[in-house]
C-alpha cells in the first residue's frame, strides 16, 4: 500500500505522489540517502535524521506543489507499494546549482530521480522521466526539459538519453571534481538553457 501524500501521477509499474511530513518518519529519504551508492555521484546528504528530512520536506518539497504538476514525488511500485526512490520535475531555475548550470529560464523544468539500489536496471528511471516529461510536451508553458548528471554518471545520463534528451554541453559544479553534464529537451523554436 503506498503511504499518505496525494497520488500524481501513474505508470504501468509505478505510482508517484507528493511528499508528507509522515514520509520523515517512516525514514524513506534516511534510508535512500544512507547508501553510499546511490548518493555515489551527488554528494553526501546534509541531513541525517528523520527531523530534519521533515524540515526538508515542509521548507523545499511542499512548496513546490503550488503548481499541480511540479515538486519532488515518491515513488512507488505497483503492486505493493515498495517505496523505490523518488523524482523531481520543478522549474529548472530552483535547482541549486542552477546559475553554472545557466539554467534561468522560468519556463524550464529540471528532471530528476533517485532511486534505491533494488530498483536499478529494471526500467523505473527510464519510465518514470518519460511520463515526466510527456507531462512537458502536453504543457504549453514549457519551453524546455533539462537534466544534470556528472559525466561519469552513464547510467543516469542513459535515462536521460531515453526520454528524448539530448547531450547541449558539460559545465563545472562547485564542489565537484567531474564535469557535469546538461541534457536538454527543447520544444520548437527554442534553444538549450545556458548554450
Amino acid at each position: 500500500m503506498t503511504p499518505a501524500g496525494d497520488s500524481f501521477l501513474e505508470t504501468d509499474r509505478l505510482t508517484l505522489r507528493r511528499f508528507a511530513d509522515a514520509d520523515a518518519d517512516a525514514a524513506l529519504l534516511v534510508d535512500l540517502d544512507s547508501d553510499p551508492e546511490v548518493i555515489r555521484y551527488v554528494g553526501r546528504s546534509r541531513l541525517a535524521a528523520a527531523e530534519a528530512y521533515r524540515e526538508h520536506i515542509r521548507n523545499r518539497f511542499l512548496p513546490l506543489y503550488v503548481h499541480p504538476a511540479r515538486g519532488v514525488f515518491a515513488a512507488h511500485e505497483r503492486p505493493g507499494g515498495a517505496f523505490v526512490g523518488w523524482f523531481i520535475f520543478r522549474p529548472a531555475s530552483d535547482y541549486r546549482f542552477a546559475a553554472a548550470a545557466g539554467w534561468t529560464r522560468p519556463t524550464d523544468v529540471e528532471l530528476g530521480y533517485r532511486l534505491r539500489r533494488a530498483a536499478w536496471g529494471r526500467g523505473l528511471a527510464t519510465e518514470g522521466s518519460r511520463a515526466l516529461v510527456a507531462l512537458a510536451d502536453a504543457d504549453p508553458g514549457v519551453t524546455a526539459v533539462v537534466a544534470a548528471a556528472l559525466v561519469p554518471n552513464r547510467a543516469s545520463t542513459r535515462v536521460m538519453e531515453k526520454c528524448g534528451l539530448v547531450r547541449a554541453r558539460e559545465f563545472r559544479l562547485p564542489g565537484f571534481d567531474d564535469p557535469s553534464v546538461m541534457y536538454a529537451r527543447c520544444k520548437p523554436g527554442c534553444d538549450p538553457p545556458g548554450g
